[in-house]
């Protein structure tokens, strides 16, 4: 008796818990990402950058950069990394309710034999019509090269022109360059960004 009596009391709870099992499974759907990152490392030397290149996959999503270790590398708000010191970090990209983690590992400069392009900052502003020489240097080790060549490739090429290192504020907006020097074999290339207002 006291086994049927036992068997009666928990009935409703078995019951319920099929019920609540059932329904929990019917309502999982898969979630949908945000952001997307093609890579999940990148080796640099030191004082080099690199564009990170993010893909929004939901429209309106706001994207955020940030360096686990400054020290060793940091990144812009558009995620421009820049190795700072030898060793490895991670940088973290969020956007939406994803979170991206890239590697980088940031090798030491070779002072003997690697060629290197200098610039102080790596962002600029200047009014439209506005003329400014770039304070670019290139450098084979710790010798400055004064006959390396200098190419500039620029985003947006309606914002500036650059021409023998002097930029020319054309109209108002941001955009991205990227500076390459070559000299006897070697090519190196540096990114940066002007503002014009």
């Amino acid at each position: 008796m006291k086994k049927i009596l036992l068997s009666l009391f928990l009935l409703p709870f078995l019951l319920g818990a099929c019920n609540n099992k059932k329904g929990n499974t019917s309502s999982v759907t898969p979630s949908e990402h945000a952001i997307r990152i093609d890579i999940s490392e990148v080796t640099l030397m030191e004082d080099d950058t690199y564009q990170l290149e993010t893909t929004i996959l939901k429209p309106g999503t706001i994207v955020f950069y940030s360096s686990v270790d400054e020290n060793v590398a940091t990144v812009s708000d558009d995620g421009l990394i820049t190795a700072v010191h030898a060793g490895s970090t991670f940088i973290t990209v969020r956007g939406g309710k994803d979170t991206i983690n890239i590697y980088v590992e940031v090798k030491p400069y070779d002072s003997h034999d690697s060629l290197q392009i200098v610039l102080d900052k790596d962002s600029f502003t200047l009014a439209v019509n506005d003329t400014f020489n770039l304070p670019i240097s290139v450098k084979l080790g710790n010798e400055i090269i004064n006959d390396a060549l200098i190419s500039y490739t620029i985003g947006n090429p309606q914002v500036v022109s650059i021409s023998n290192n002097v930029v020319t504020a054309l109209s108002a907006g941001t955009t991205k360059c990227v500076a390459t020097a070559s000299y006897l074999e070697e090519e190196v290339s540096k990114g940066f960004n002007i503002t014009v207002y």
